[in-house]
């Protein structure tokens, strides 16, 4: 043994004790023994803790190796338990190993007493193992539980910052929807009627998805709604601003596309961040490509950001998507053309997310968060 063994040895015949002794010292064990003849010595030891192992005479005159047998079993049973005892009736022997006991020996056979410890430390050795490997399971599981609880909740708060109802804008149509791959997303959409006449809109992607781009979502949402009755080229410098420190720290970024709505002149001025994911669909078919496009914000690159413009006819429809759209089904190869072509015929810009969303035929498990905005022109 490369360490001191040490037992707890309940016999009353100091001659037993010594053999024993001496048969484990020659079958190689460095033993540290102490033996005890009473029940208030037995206690007295196990309380004082550090056994490896229990060796047990079974009959002793006022205790007996039984009732030592039933006080291990119900305050430390994962020390071995070995009887060790001149007689052991077969009835008797396998009482003592239903009732816990690892072995039991013969005093006339203690050449089998070596291989007993060794087998008794060898089986105490793999229980501690199952048993830290299923507290470790457990404390995973645990965790996993707990991870899911406040996955909801985050799930739930997330869903409550997007916005809860359509805008009411004169002449146009608003509808969107946003899945997350995951229980909680890098990706959202937001408007809000940034002065009289003016609607903003917004459609981001943060790098990534699950909880650490959640949590940037909701950092550049914020950043972005209060700068949002700026114009857009302005909106986006200040909201970069407000972000660069915590996109640095965090090694992300945020694509978006951010556009007011003039309603009464149906015009759109945006700013593209590197988003690209845009296009405007004439009623007519026509596919206008939106442009120019800047760098998503984090990108450290000292550029400004540039407008583009537009105006709706009747009929004509900004539609704004995530990546997600297109990496759900990557053999389908679709882009802005074969979007528009599936619109075709809808009226209503609910129908017209609707079918942009059933195009790839999505799964359960998306591969990235998915979101989609339309705004019809209705005249």
């Amino acid at each position: 043994m490369s360490q001191q063994l040490r037992i707890l040895h309940l016999e009353d015949d100091p001659l037993d004790a010594e053999l024993v002794e001496s048969t484990l010292i020659g079958e190689g064990f460095d033993c540290d023994l102490r033996v005890v003849a009473t029940r208030e010595a037995f206690v007295a030891a196990l309380d004082a803790g550090g056994i490896d192992v229990i060796l047990a005479d079974f009959a002793l005159p006022k205790f007996d190796g039984m009732a030592a047998l039933e006080i291990v079993r119900h305050t430390c049973p994962a020390i071995p338990f070995i009887f060790v005892s001149g007689r052991l009736g077969e009835e008797t022997a396998i009482d003592s190993l239903r009732n816990g006991a690892t072995d039991y020996v013969l005093k006339n056979r203690l050449s089998r007493l070596g291989p007993a410890v060794r087998r008794a430390l060898d089986e105490a050795v793999e229980r501690e193992e199952r048993r830290r490997a299923e507290a470790a399971l457990h404390e995973s599981e645990r965790c996993r539980l707990q991870l899911q609880v406040e996955l909801r909740y985050a799930a739930e708060i997330q869903r409550k910052l997007l916005p809860r109802s359509y805008p009411q804008i004169p002449g146009f149509e608003v509808a969107a929807r946003c899945l997350p791959a995951q229980q909680v997303g890098g990706d959202f959409f937001d408007w809000q009627e940034v002065c009289p006449g003016v609607w903003g809109f917004t459609l981001g992607d943060v790098m990534g998805k699950g909880l650490a781009a959640a949590m940037l979502m909701a950092t550049a949402r914020a950043a972005l709604r209060s700068v949002a009755h700026n114009r857009p080229e302005k909106a986006l410098r200040l909201a970069e601003q407000a972000l660069v420190t915590d996109l640095e720290n965090s090694e992300s970024f945020v694509t978006l596309f951010f556009g007011q709505i003039h309603a009464a002149a149906r015009r759109l001025t945006f700013v593209d961040c590197g988003h690209g994911l845009a296009f405007l669909r004439r009623a007519s078919g026509l596919v206008e490509e939106l442009t120019p496009r800047t760098f998503p914000l984090g990108i450290p690159v000292d550029l400004n950001f540039q407008e583009g413009a537009a105006i709706f006819a009747t009929g004509d429809t900004l539609v704004l998507y995530s990546d997600g759209l297109i990496d759900a089904r990557p053999e389908l190869a679709l882009d802005n053309q074969a979007l528009a072509r599936c619109l075709a015929g809808a009226g209503r810009a609910q129908e017209m997310v609707d079918r942009l969303l059933a195009l790839p035929a999505l799964e359960d498990n998306l591969p990235d968060d998915l979101t989609v905005l339309v705004v019809h022109c209705t005249g």
